[in-house]
Order: C-alpha cells, then sequence, then structure tokens
C-alpha cells in the first residue's frame, strides 16, 4: 500500500476569512426554514384536529395511531428546531498545537490480518511527532503481536496480561489508558485506514484547554448506489455540524482525537452502555467539557456489505441509545443544557420513530381493510386535506434541509429499519443500569455476502399483507371500495420502501475501482 492514503483529503477549513454562503445556499437555507414553519405549524393543527377527533369517536387502534403520529411530530419539531441555525462552514483548524505527545490506540478483536495490516501501515505514515502507537489485541494474536513489533509498535493484550475481557472495547481502551502517557488520544478501529496528517489537523482543534475530544467525519468504502445508505451522509454532513455549536458532537469511536485529562477526570472511557462512543461523548459534555466535530473525512474504513452485518451494527446502536434514552434521558441528566438535551434527543427519537411508530403506519391500512373503516376517517376529507397539506410541508422540508444529501434513501432505510430498532427498544427497557447488554463483534468477515430471505422475513410478510387483504376485503366486502382504494395508495408505497430492502439483498453489490476495499485490506 506504501505511504500515501488511498483517497485525498480536502485542506480544511478556517473560522476566519470564510467565505459567506453564495446565492444558491442562502436561497436552500432559506427555503429550509420556510417549510421547517410550515411543516411545525400544518404538524401541530393537524394533531390538534386528529385529537379532538379521537377523544370523541376513537377506539384502541385509533389511539396507537395518534400516539404514532405525535411521536413523528415530535421528532420532525426537534429537527427543525435543531438545524434552523445556519451550518458552520469551518473545519475548526486553528494551526497546530506546539507538538505534544499523542497516543494512536488501535483496539482490535479477530479481524483479519489483512485488514489490520492496511491500517497499521496507514498509521506508520504519521506526521506527528511525538506519537506512540499501541495495538490493543483483545485475542491475542501471535500474527498481529509480529507485525506490531516489524513496524515498532507496542503490542498490548489483556489475555496475555492475565486479565478478563470485561467491558469489550471500552475495556480494551481503559487497559490501554492505564499504560500510556499522551497528552492525547487519537482512537481508530481496525478498519479504519488514516491520512498521514489526521492528528495534525484535529490537534488544530484542541487549542483551547476545555476541549474534551475532536470527532473527524467518518467515510467509507461503499459499493455503487450505497444500497444500506451507510455513508448516512445526513448525520455526518448535517446534523453532527449542526451539533457543535450546542456542545452536543456525538463520538462516534473511531477517527477521534481525546483529551487525557478529560478522560481521566471521569474515570476513562465509560463503560456503561455496549460501545463506549456515544456514551463517553454524552458523559464528557455533561460535566462542562466541549466537543468539536471536523466535518471533513481523514480515515476511511468498512461499513457492513451485508444486510446480517447492518442489523448488527444497528441494532447495538439502536440498543445503547435507547438504553440512555430509558435510563439516562437528557432531559433529566444532571450537567447538559437545554440545546444540548434538545440535540440529543433528535438522535434518540429517530431509533423511537423507525420502532414504534412506523410499524404502526404500515398496520393502518391492514386495519382499513379488515375492519371497514377507523374512528379518524370519520372525516375523510378534512384528514386528506390536513395529512396532505402536511405531508407534502414534510418533503419540501427534507428537500431543503438535506439537499444533495440522498434524504430519500436515508428516509426508507429508516422504515426498513423497523424490526432491528423496535427489539432494539424493548431490550433496552430489560437492560438497566446495573444489566450490561452482551457485546457481539461485528464485521469480522467483510468480504463474505450471506444473502438469505429470511433476512427480509418481516417485509416480505408486510409486502404479502399489503397485496393481499385489498382484494380480500373487497370480496368480502370488509371495507366500502373508496377506503380501500385509498388505503391502497399506503400499501403501494409501504410495498415500494420494503421491495426496495428486498431487491438489494437479492442484488449483489458492485464496486467501482476506487471505493474497493479488496484493493486495500490485502
Amino acid at each position: 500500500m506504501g505511504e500515501d492514503p488511498p483517497y485525498s483529503v480536502a485542506a480544511p477549513l478556517s473560522r476566519a476569512g470564510c467565505p459567506p454562503p453564495d446565492r444558491v445556499e442562502r436561497s436552500r437555507l432559506l427555503l429550509a426554514r420556510v417549510f421547517s414553519g410550515l411543516t411545525v405549524a400544518l404538524g401541530l393543527a393537524y394533531l390538534l384536529w386528529l385529537a379532538r377527533l379521537l377523544w370523541r369517536c376513537g377506539a384502541l387502534p385509533d389511539y396507537f395511531f395518534g400516539a404514532a403520529e405525535a411521536l413523528a411530530f415530535l421528532l420532525l419539531s426537534l429537527l427543525a428546531y435543531a438545524l434552523w441555525p445556519a451550518p458552520a462552514r469551518r473545519a475548526g483548524d486553528t494551526g497546530p498545537l506546539p507538538e505534544p505527545a499523542v497516543d494512536v490506540f488501535i483496539p482490535c478483536c479477530g479481524e483479519p490480518l489483512g485488514v489490520i495490516r492496511a491500517t497499521l501501515t496507514a498509521v506508520r505514515a504519521m506526521t506527528h511527532r511525538p506519537l506512540t502507537v499501541y495495538v490493543l489485541d483483545d485475542r491475542a494474536s501471535p500474527q498481529v503481536a509480529a507485525l506490531s513489533a516489524s513496524l515498532g509498535f507496542h503490542y498490548l493484550s489483556r489475555p496475555l496480561a492475565g486479565l478478563p475481557l470485561t467491558d469489550a472495547k471500552s475495556g480494551n481502551l481503559n487497559f490501554a489508558l492505564s499504560r500510556s502517557r499522551g497528552e492525547f488520544i487519537l482512537v481508530l478501529d481496525a478498519d479504519q485506514v488514516p491520512v498521514p496528517e489526521i492528528v495534525t489537523r484535529l490537534l488544530g482543534c484542541c487549542r483551547a484547554p476545555r476541549v474534551a475530544y475532536v470527532q473527524s467525519r467518518q467515510t467509507f468504502f461503499l459499493p455503487e448506489a450505497d444500497p444500506y445508505y451507510n455513508a448516512d451522509r445526513i448525520f455526518y454532513e448535517v446534523l453532527q455540524p449542526a451539533n457543535e455549536p450546542a456542545n452536543a458532537v456525538v463520538s462516534c469511536g473511531s477517527g477521534v482525537l481525546y483529551r487525557r485529562a478529560a478522560l481521566e477526570e471521569m474515570g476513562g472511557f465509560a463503560t456503561w452502555n455496549v460501545v463506549e462512543d456515544f456514551t463517553t461523548s454524552y458523559e464528557l459534555v455533561s460535566r462542562g467539557w466541549q466537543g468539536l466535530y471536523y466535518p471533513q473525512p481523514l480515515s476511511r474504513g468498512l461499513a457492513p456489505a451485508a444486510l446480517p452485518g447492518v442489523y448488527r451494527q444497528r441494532f447495538q446502536w439502536g440498543l445503547d441509545t435507547m438504553r440512555l434514552f430509558i435510563w439516562d434521558n437528557p432531559l433529566r441528566k444532571q450537567g447538559l443544557k437545554g440545546r444540548q438535551r434538545l440535540h440529543f434527543l433528535v438522535v434518540m427519537l429517530s431509533y423511537l420513530v423507525s420502532g414504534l411508530a412506523l410499524p404502526t403506519f404500515y398496520v393502518v391500512p391492514l386495519c382499513v381493510y379488515a375492519w371497514g373503516s377507523l374512528g379518524w376517517l370519520a372525516q375523510e376529507s378534512a384528514y386528506w386535506s390536513l395529512r396532505g397539506a402536511y405531508l407534502l410541508a414534510t418533503i419540501l422540508m427534507f428537500r431543503y434541509l438535506f439537499a444533495g444529501k440522498a434524504p430519500f434513501k436515508q428516509f426508507k432505510m429508516l422504515c426498513n429499519l423497523f424490526p432491528v430498532y423496535t427489539l432494539a427498544t424493548f431490550a433496552a427497557l430489560i437492560y438497566p443500569p446495573r444489566r450490561k447488554p452482551p457485546y457481539r463483534l461485528n464485521n469480522l468477515q467483510p468480504f463474505e455476502e450471506e444473502r438469505r430471505w429470511w433476512h427480509v422475513a418481516p417485509h416480505l410478510t408486510f409486502i404479502a399483507l399489503h397485496l393481499a387483504l385489498p382484494f380480500l376485503s373487497l370480496w368480502q366486502d370488509w371495507a366500502p371500495p373508496h377506503l380501500i382504494a385509498a388505503s391502497g395508495v399506503y400499501s403501494a408505497f409501504i410495498i415500494w420502501i420494503m421491495g426496495d430492502l428486498v431487491w438489494s439483498v437479492l442484488s449483489p453489490p458492485t464496486f467501482s475501482p476506487a471505493m474497493d476495499p479488496r484493493q486495500v485490506y490485502v
């Protein structure tokens, strides 16, 4: 692989002297605010009308529907609030510090040797000095130990030190924290190939003494069309920059530079959750430390190439996030300020909407086919007018808030991950603070593509029901034809959304030469 990075990184932006937004960008921001405000106003009018109707003639399914609508509206409202200010146009780089000692932690636990080799080779090309690299191997692999020694890196292994593998990655990081001395710590996952200047770039953001961590933008080697939206451009390119002014930047666990003093003040990396990233940043900012975001890519890594890997990864994210929501909610978290609470809630509510609200919407047309009507359809004209205007405003809000970030692809993936986030939400209920969930490794076989129809069994079930029940209802005279036709529009939309995921499971991914991970991890 040599010492050159496998991809280019744009020059950093500076806080001073940054050109103002051009006319097109100013117009987009104005329209985003207009349609955000309109969405909130129309949504509130619709919910008030729906609540009044359900109060008079609602049955139990109607109340579930109303609760789902209220939850979705809450997420939209908080999102509009969080993104209302103009986004920061900087990378936070204000020049490097006077050569502080930096440690690089690379935790690994059974990843393929070629994957680890690619990362370690790139780490050797880092330009900052003094730099001390620690390879943290929880599998005690002789091959990884030999590779580390050949590159001049320190090799640490809890099994070889006679220590139990408690707390998974966070325990591994804390093990290294107790055996290192650098003023700053760069954490890199074993599959994250960095550019040589990553430390220099991130250190430039750390001049203020209360900066606890700087998270760089995550990028991945992805197949064409990115069927599972692993790029997550809305989070990395819109939400994270918006989180910074509120001091609510989320650590993603890799490509992140920490200040040792901040970690030591809170006793090390957080071990309460399954993984340390979100929880560590959550704890640090609640203690008055600052987190910054570097909105340009400084490393590139692997993302799940098949749906089982996506499920495992997103379940873990959802479980950790929902445990925080249920057991350590931002609204009652000591030390957080008002804007911080709301920004963290945006992330948490997105999982809750996918896991609870969206499945409710999938069931509503089926109830219409089976029962003939629902309480909120007692005033069909008012419903379609109010809901239609609210929906159109929402679409336009997304169109201008997330221009160029494939917002509808993100929406489809959020819709399709409902089985994972439903399970994560209920699993969070049975894992209170003193009962930690088990940790499951992911991406240990990144190039093996397991594709089976049962990976999309919930989606196929919904597709079959939405295809069959309209005709069965019409044949059995369960519902008036006009209601079947109206609900059929929703059914067609649901089938289209879920069919997209089913098709991705049946179609093997294709990589462009520049994005093929097998060209790097050899």
